[in-house]
């Protein structure tokens, strides 16, 4: 199973407790429904389509414990090969209960859909939550922590698209939007925002995962980066020891240890000795023991001297 579908099913078994969260959750579900209105008396029906078991349930369960609404729920596939499978819950509302629909905000009070989300259900902290998790839901994903991080929402109206992004930086979620085919993406790439936001929503279980992954990785990458530097100082140290003993050995083939002084000889004959030391472990070997930056100015003229003895010869 993805991570995506794992957190669909966590947050498919959280039930708000307070009437106006359900309201609030409830109709961020049903926002992406289909509504056919009848003539008459006919009332109409909702058809909402999910692309998860549990969330298909939650609606379901929703509607009968909330408005004794009996719903059904069929199953189909979406792509080819029947790789994908499309749950759609259909609710009939008769011209009695059709005040349920405005209740909830998805249709005017003569009865055409909505056109733009209402922020009656999204005045208080607590139903903004509910919201967002309704929204998610109904048509949102989040990648596996462990490649790339990225969440989406996929809206096709752009009136809910930018209401939702405005509830998202209520709680300091910057989410940016564009467009895809005939959609509309509304996405977030960090990984601390969307850790946010599996906060937010109530994902308590998918975001002790997130964060441990994430650590790892971090820890990974802190580590990679340290063995990095490390082996590029080693290689500098290499290349630096290679080059002065080539020099040294080609100043000794022409004069000999006899026209240098005590200090640089004795520098000389060390980093001949030890060629993968580096200057600061060179210096704990001179005698009396001397800094990094002693061991450096004595190399740079011990450099200079040899240079001096092959280009005069």
């Amino acid at each position: 199973m993805s991570f995506s579908h794992d957190v669909r099913n966590e947050l498919a078994r959280v039930m708000p407790e307070k009437e106006c969260c359900r309201k609030a959750e409830l109709s961020a579900l049903l926002a992406s429904g289909a509504i056919v209105i009848g003539s008459g008396e006919d009332g109409c029906n909702l058809r909402v389509r999910v692309e998860n078991a549990a969330t298909a349930r939650k609606i379901f369960k929703m509607l009968k414990e909330s408005y004794s609404l009996q719903s059904t729920v069929r199953i189909g596939n979406r792509r080819r090969f029947g790789k994908t499978k499309i749950y759609e819950v259909s609710t009939h509302f008769s011209a009695d209960n059709l005040s349920i629909l405005q209740e909830l905000h998805l249709i005017e009070d003569n009865n055409n859909s909505k056109s733009q989300p209402s922020p009656h259900f999204t005045r208080k902290t607590c139903c903004k939550r509910s919201y967002l998790r309704g929204i998610f839901l109904s048509r949102g994903f989040v990648n596996r922590p462990e490649n790339d991080y990225h969440l989406e929402i996929v809206f096709n109206d752009e009136k809910l698209a930018t209401h939702v992004q405005k509830l998202l930086a209520r709680f300091n979620i910057e989410a940016r939007i564009f467009g895809r085919k005939s959609s509309l993406v509304l996405y977030v790439k960090e990984s601390e925002k969307i850790g946010d936001f599996l906060r937010v929503v109530g994902a308590n279980r998918a975001l002790l995962e997130f964060e441990n992954v994430r650590i790892i990785k971090s820890m990974r990458n802190t580590v990679n980066r340290q063995v990095n530097c490390e082996t590029a100082n080693l290689a500098k140290t290499i290349d630096a020891s290679v080059r002065q003993i080539d020099l040294i050995n080609r100043a000794m083939e022409k004069k000999g240890w006899k026209n240098l002084p005590p200090q640089l000889k004795e520098l000389a004959l060390i980093r001949v000795d030890y060629p993968d030391y580096t200057l600061k472990e060179l210096g704990q070997l001179i005698d009396p023991p001397l800094s990094k930056p002693g061991v450096a100015y004595r190399m740079r003229r011990l450099e200079k001297m040899a240079e001096d003895i092959i280009g005069y010869s």
